[in-house]
């Protein structure tokens, strides 16, 4: 942290709303990014990141430094997310412009009608194969594939052991495989766009 942002957290600490916002303002979009990705939806992702700046603003007086503050925030917007999801019985799901940045093709700039129908079915079933996920296993796939964050971070920012993390990112992709050939009814094919290698130790299917 710079010692800028350090003076500033002295101060939010001290219960200065003033030096909180400005602490916590670069991380604005990267916190609504992440809401965003982890609702699907923009009412939900709105409400999921105003709740993570009161938590943030209750919780600053606590905070320790032991991790970054972007890194705090992260668990946070995380643990909103998921709180609204029980609260709303409604799973969330996951940008797909995002997830079609990790892999899924996005479609040709000028398409014909059957063409772009076809994209758009394909869409709806990504997006409900992400919404078929379970939540454990959802949560750090999208922090891992679409958010680039590193399986420590990960674990952190979830409370739960960097084993576990590795072995839900592992499942949770190779279920969206399995769903998504469910959903096309093609069984286990290797050459669908869900069934792509993993190189570098990043999915290259999302």
């Amino acid at each position: 942290m710079s010692m800028e942002g350090e003076q500033w957290l002295a101060k939010a600490q001290a219960g200065d709303a003033g030096a909180f916002e400005q602490l916590v303002t670069p991380y604005e979009q990267m916190l609504w990014r992440v809401c965003w990705r982890l609702t699907g939806n923009e009412e939900e992702a709105r409400d999921a990141l105003q709740e993570t700046m009161l938590k943030a603003w209750r919780a600053i007086g606590r905070f320790e430094a032991r991790a970054s503050v972007s890194t705090w925030l992260y668990a946070i917007a995380v643990r909103c997310c998921q709180d609204l999801h029980r609260r709303r019985a409604a799973r969330p799901s996951v940008s797909l412009d995002a997830m079609h940045e990790e892999g899924f093709d996005p479609p040709a700039r000028e398409q014909t009608p059957e063409a772009a129908l076809e994209e758009q079915e394909r869409r709806d079933q990504v997006r409900k194969a992400l919404s078929m996920l379970p939540e454990e296993q959802r949560v750090p796939l999208v922090l891992f594939a679409v958010e680039g964050k590193r399986y420590e971070e990960i674990a952190e920012m979830t409370g739960v052991s960097l084993g576990t993390v590795k072995s839900r990112v592992s499942r949770g992709r190779d279920r969206l495989r399995e769903i998504m050939a469910e959903l096309r009814g093609d069984g286990n094919n290797p050459g669908t766009s869900a069934s792509k290698s993993v190189k570098g130790g990043r999915t290259h299917d999302l």
